[in-house]
């Protein structure tokens, strides 16, 4: 059943350096490139016409924020589906699935399961306690600016970790598919997003995000109906076809965790564990930082807040789950589409991390390369994927100028005691200076690999952000000293945990990796006869051998180790109980007449949402 284009794929494949570059090749997916130029002008105009809409509104600090509180919870969970599917979901998770079979599908559990806690413990009491931001909830029974100050700098720490490689992915992704400079395309998308945010606001951002998630679920409809469709949309005939393909058993021959495996047997391989996550301490520690990170998001939280009350904050959380659960399941199709019809050789060769495969599958699908419906396919998955990166840096542009300018500037600085002329320009001003730290960072990570930055945000999140909320929120003993050592000390946990982790790139060990890998391909060579095994293994060695010969043998990592300290790329296992015993510790220890006295009025509000408008005058 599938088609010449597609079988020809497998022959296309250029092999590229397996070194921790964030930059793909230099050719491009597409030779059309004025559809691509089209497509993409059309999704960015819409986008910019709704942002020139919607900063028409935009009159008092509430409105910048959260849009007055004025937005229903069915689009609000559009919305935060729209803020959640990022990049790592639609792109990494499918090129995940399409590399490595099951284990990519682990991700998009953790990334579900996570709103769980969400809405049974955080988005009620958020929204009935808060206003704006996470130190607005902590401020509610804490020290007002000690605690604004330091919630600030956890949550701008937070954002930037995730949004810097957002910035530089969709830089990446924009080049290897059209072939824009990447100074030029790193620009482009932090231009984009101080444009919603600094002109639009909340309104603009969340209509960019709504629009983006419809966009995602239907263009994720659209891949899977074109990948059935030759199957009958028979779902054990195109799983059969997959174990079958002779690229699906090719890739997994090459992993040392099939070595002994033959035929069919390599491809029922592929829909088990162990491939990717052969770790079950790893995974625990994954599942952890991911459940319980996302729960502290500050882009996440602050949507709750966009709402008008506690029942709408709940409701918008189902709304997410609906999108983000529908959209995850046409991820898992797209994933073992792209491993069939595109295959593991083609889709590593533009990008190790398997982040075009949704793309080159598109193109697959309705004409192969050079044709003009793939590449006006490829082009509107591309743009697509474009959004979802801008739509989702701009939320958390959003969510880090809101910690600046609201806590630390409006609540540190100025005890609360701002105009809100004052407290818009303050937020405008921080966007902007987000967003020049942001893109600036990312032009100087060019040919790095910053993919560690994402474990580092949900590390924080999960270890400094969720125990001062969770413990401010439900345990009377918590004091400010606690909250504030727990915030700085988790934080220093995740981040030092993190940069002695797997996660950095330890260029001797890449080395020594590379070097192996070609002594058991050379041994193996001389005993497989099928010929698609045998390219498939001659091109992984060609990349092994161009990242031996690039790395230098006393080469170390970026903070000079040459291996790493801590054996778990996912160190959430670890930082996650150090921030709640940090908390709960110093509590037991310190006294705060004021945080004991503030207790009832904060059950009462976290319950029943009285007073929840006026939750800062305290």
């Amino acid at each position: 059943m599938r088609s010449k284009k597609a079988a020809s794929f497998a022959g296309a494949a250029v092999v590229v350096s397996s070194s921790a570059s964030a930059e793909p090749v230099a050719t491009t997916a597409i030779t059309h490139h004025a559809l691509t130029f089209v497509v993409f002008g059309l999704v960015i105009f819409s986008t910019l016409l709704i942002t020139w809409y919607a900063s028409r509104r935009n009159r008092t600090a509430g409105d910048f924020y959260t849009a007055g509180g004025a937005i229903s919870p069915a689009k609000n969970g559009l919305a935060i589906a729209g803020d959640y599917l990022s990049a790592a979901a639609f792109l990494g998770a499918s090129g995940l699935i399409a590399l490595y079979g099951f284990d990519g599908i682990i991700y998009l559990v953790g990334f579900f399961a996570a709103f769980i806690p969400v809405l049974l413990f955080i988005a009620e009491p958020c929204r009935n306690l808060g206003r704006y931001t996470i130190g607005d909830v902590l401020a509610m029974r804490n020290s007002f600016r000690s605690t604004k100050a330091v919630s600030a700098v956890s949550s701008v720490v937070v954002a930037l970790a995730y949004m810097i490689p957002q910035i530089v992915g969709g830089a990446v992704i924009v080049r290897a598919l059209v072939g824009i400079d990447y100074v030029v395309s790193v620009i482009g998308v932090g231009t984009l997003m101080l444009i919603y945010v600094a002109c639009g606001g909340m309104r603009a951002t969340t209509w960019v995000q709504v629009i983006k998630a419809m966009l995602l679920i239907g263009a994720s409809f659209i891949l899977v109906v074109l990948a059935w469709l030759p199957f009958g949309f028979r779902v054990p005939a195109f799983m059969n076809a997959v174990v079958q393909s002779p690229l699906v058993q090719a890739h997994v021959a090459s992993m040392s965790a099939a070595v002994s495996l033959r035929g069919d047997e390599l491809g029922w391989r592929f829909l088990e564990p162990g491939l990717f996550l052969n770790k079950p301490l790893e995974l625990l520690s994954l599942g952890l930082a991911l459940v319980l990170g996302t729960a502290a998001m500050p882009h996440i939280l602050m949507r709750f807040f966009t709402v008008k009350d506690a029942r709408a904050a709940r409701h918008s959380v189902m709304w997410a789950m609906l999108g983000i659960g529908g959209c995850h399941l046409l991820i898992v199709v797209i994933g073992f589409a792209a491993a069939y019809f595109v295959g593991a050789p083609l889709i590593s060769s533009l990008d190790k991390g398997g982040n075009l495969a949704a793309p080159l599958l598109a193109q697959a699908l309705t004409g192969g390369p050079n044709s003009v419906g793939g590449d006006l396919m490829l082009a509107f998955i591309a743009a697509v994927a474009f959004a979802t990166i801008v739509a989702v840096v701009a939320g958390l542009t959003l969510a880090a100028a809101s910690s600046l300018a609201h806590d630390v500037y409006v609540g540190a600085l100025r005890n609360g005691q701002a105009s809100e002329r004052q407290q818009v320009f303050a937020a405008r001003i921080a966007t902007l200076f987000v967003g020049a730290v942001a893109i600036s960072v990312s032009i100087l990570a060019r040919g790095q690999n910053v993919a560690q930055l994402v474990g580092v945000a949900y590390a924080v999140a999960a270890s400094a952000n969720l125990p001062a909320l969770v413990l401010t929120l439900y345990w009377k003993r918590c004091t400010t000293q606690g909250v504030l050592v727990g915030i700085v000390g988790g934080t220093l946990a995740a981040i030092s945990l993190v940069v002695v982790s797997p996660n950095m790139t330890y260029p001797a060990m890449v080395r020594q990796t590379a070097l192996r890998h070609i002594a058991s391909i050379d041994s193996r060579l001389p005993t497989i006869h099928d010929s698609a095994i045998r390219n498939g293994l001659v091109a992984e060695r060609t990349a092994a051998l161009a990242t031996a010969r690039s790395i230098a043998p006393d080469a170390t990592s970026i903070i000079g180790l040459k291996a790493p300290l801590v054996g778990l790329r996912n160190p959430g296992i670890i930082s996650i109980p150090i921030g709640f015993l940090l908390v709960f510790l110093v509590s037991l220890f310190t006294r705060d007449t004021t945080a004991r006295s503030r207790w009832a009025e904060l059950v009462v509000r976290r319950e029943t949402g009285y007073g929840a408008v006026t939750a800062l005058d305290h």
